[in-house]
């Protein structure tokens, strides 16, 4: 079999990574399961089989990859090049007579075999030294980019040097993506596009070839990515609660979770020494981003609040009977509950998300006769200060908040008429 025309290349469905097809005299085209086309030059040296690379169909045309081949196979039989040297000009030449030129240029025999790296080669040094650095504070966040490449990426531009990868590549493969998993494509995107930075800053690459996100067809949707309960159904919610067949502890820690709208992951990782059963403190530190321990503070500050007496009674009867001396929320004795439980106990009522509690909280504040002060309701969901506030306004109102507290978990509880 030999191909004689382009259109033969572009038919052609390759079965394996390693197909090749004869397209001339020491010419052939190398095949890839992801699609791809690579022209590669073929040479016997000392009883060994050499394969240089010559450039990607379609970016090179069939005619133009055979005359580079004619003039390869003229200079390595005129010893005006060696098999190595003619390897490091390849990846210079876009021509034939480009790669003569390159050839007699002073001093391109002796320079060494271009060690190009491979787009994955670049990608996992790009997250190993963001992950050694703490960009991601947790396991799953950490994970992320790596999961996302593997199932994605690797397999359409994994294998290919980074100089060798361009713009309809990467779009061939994230346009679907982008719309079917819009949110995951726009992070994939900005990490390859950090990868192509680096590249360029390291000299590899003269251009980014990563598309911006607008190059690319996004569907529109109606999306909520925090479903919330309108405040007036807590009530109905609490009383679904306390017949629904879950442990003491979980029961507990979903009270908590909705009252004080913290995110799951800090309420189900709770720990006794965080809280004065005497007082009724719960005093969360900030998130080490060294040690990674987690359900701490995101913000980065401590943040100390007053459970309402009635949830200092529900953790009062679980110190009782503890079942773990660290957490406060564990059904095994091992280890805490996950805050995934916490997420599915609530989808069995509704369609909401824990996250989604804090816009219900806001919501409950808003309709409040006179409206609660915003500034005391962004203080009780921790929620960063902007503007003037950011720089002007230190108190945590700490005695209001523990008030408000009191004053939502009577409406949530449903001991309350109020509005």
């Amino acid at each position: 079999m030999q191909f004689k025309s382009d259109t033969e290349i572009k038919k052609w469905r390759p079965k394996g990574n390693n197909t090749r097809v004869r397209c001339g005299p020491k010419l052939y085209v190398r095949g890839f399961e992801t699609g791809r086309k690579l022209f590669q030059l073929r040479f016997e040296v000392s009883r060994k089989t050499n394969w240089l690379d010559v450039a990607d169909y379609p970016a090179m045309s069939l005619a133009v990859a055979r005359e580079i081949a004619i003039a390869a196979g003229r200079l390595v039989k005129a010893k005006d090049c060696s098999v190595e040297s003619l390897r490091v000009a390849l990846t210079r030449s876009d021509s034939a007579m480009s790669l003569e030129t390159g050839i007699k240029a002073k001093g391109v025999a002796d320079q060494p075999t271009s060690t190009v790296p491979t787009f994955d080669e670049l990608y996992r040094d790009w997250h190993k030294d963001h992950r050694e650095n703490n960009r991601w504070t947790n396991a799953q966040a950490e994970n992320r980019p790596i999961r996302s490449y593997e199932i994605h990426a690797e397999k359409h531009i994994g294998t290919m040097p980074i100089d060798k990868i361009r713009k309809p590549a990467i779009k061939a493969f994230m346009q679907p993506v982008f719309k079917t998993a819009p949110k995951q494509a726009a992070l994939l995107l900005g990490y390859i596009k950090e990868v192509f930075v680096k590249a360029g800053d390291d000299e590899l690459i003269e251009a980014n070839p990563c598309p911006t996100k607008a190059a690319f067809t996004i569907p529109r949707r109606n999306e909520n990515p925090h479903s919330s309960l309108h405040f007036s159904e807590l009530p109905r919610l609490m009383e679904w609660l306390t017949n629904a067949p879950f442990s003491q502890a979980v029961k507990v820690a979903m009270r908590i979770s909705v009252i004080t709208a913290h995110r799951a992951s800090v309420v189900s990782n709770m720990r006794w020494r965080h809280v004065d059963l005497e007082t009724g403190v719960w005093t969360i530190p900030p998130r080490d981003v060294e040690k990674r321990e987690p359900g701490l503070m995101k913000s980065g500050h401590t943040f100390a609040s007053k459970l309402p007496e009635r949830l200092l009674e529900d953790l009062k009867g679980l110190d009782a009977d503890r079942s773990n001396e660290v957490y406060v929320f564990s059904v095994d004795g091992q280890k805490p509950i996950n805050a995934e439980t916490l997420r599915r106990n609530f989808k069995k009522h509704s369609d909401v998300t824990t996250h989604g509690f804090r816009n219900t909280f806001k919501t409950w504040a808003l309709n409040q006769d006179p409206p609660i002060d915003p500034f005391l309701v962004d203080r009780y969901v921790d929620h960063a200060l902007v503007g003037l506030d950011r720089h002007y306004r230190r108190d945590d109102l700490f005695q209001q908040r523990a008030e408000l507290a009191e004053r939502y978990c009577a409406f949530v509880m449903g001991e309350c008429d109020e509005p």
